[in-house]
């Protein structure tokens, strides 16, 4: 049983190591790309990189606290909180992998009011990158540059429909695929809390269950000692009667 305990505390350390991993892996990216540190970022839907910024945060704080349960095995209550935290990352990260699974499925349907409303710094990068010119014609809100030039329509570029759908619809796919990846580690982790829980509620019923031998022994040690007692009791007594003889 103790080998039990050592191994499930192991795993649960090992396991947790790996959510903090994730999760600074996470709120990395999520971070860096929200202020455009990296090449391609400026493409990729703010919203989405909020969520994953968010759920870098909830693995690291979860991440602490079991590595925090695997020292302080007995404290059942550092277990229920971890427990109830990986629980809490689970569904949310399940809950982005389906948003960015959706946003890639119809990426043509919200590409095109995005294009609408983006920044100057957004349509220049992406007519740069790909060498196009407005979205779906070269004449629908395009940015002049050499290659782009909306007086000039035989001149210009193609528009940047398709390449840009193209791109950022596989750039999703990365995401949602690497999010549905990671769920196995949580589920390691939640195994592993289990199991150690388990482990602490059989030990803690051991040492509150007794053998028939130890209740025998248990029973005849209580009458040895009430007749030690007694004789203890009853010694002045015949004390006393053996002086009047």
């Amino acid at each position: 049983m103790a080998c039990c305990q050592k191994q499930s505390q192991i795993y649960l350390i090992v396991s947790n190591l790996l959510f903090f991993i994730c999760g600074c892996g996470l709120l990395a990216f999520g971070m860096m790309a929200t202020q455009a540190k990296f090449s391609n970022a400026i493409l990729i839907p703010v919203n989405i990189l909020k969520m994953i910024t968010i759920l870098g945060l909830i693995l690291i704080f979860t991440s602490l606290i079991g590595i925090l349960g695997g020292f302080y095995r007995e404290k059942k209550a550092i277990h229920i909180l971890y427990t109830t935290l990986v629980l809490v990352a689970f569904i949310y990260q399940v809950a982005i992998a389906v948003i960015v699974y959706d946003q890639a499925a119809h990426t043509t349907t919200w590409l095109s009011d995005t294009w609408n409303d983006s920044s100057r710094d957004y349509k220049l990068y992406a007519q740069k990158k790909f060498h196009c010119c407005g979205f779906s014609h070269t004449l629908d809100h395009p940015v002049a540059t050499s290659t782009c030039m909306p007086d000039h329509v035989v001149n210009s570029a193609q528009p940047c429909y398709e390449l840009l759908t193209r791109y950022i619809r596989n750039d999703l796919s990365h995401i949602y695929i690497a999010l549905f990846t990671g769920l196995a580690i949580e589920l390691l982790a939640l195994c592993n809390v289990i199991t150690h829980m388990c482990s602490m509620e059989n030990t803690n019923r051991r040492k509150w269950e007794v053998g028939p031998e130890e209740q025998h022994k248990y029973i005849h040690q209580t009458n040895y000692n009430n007749m030690s007692a007694d004789t203890l009791v009853a010694s002045p007594s015949i004390q006393s009667k053996s002086r009047q003889f």
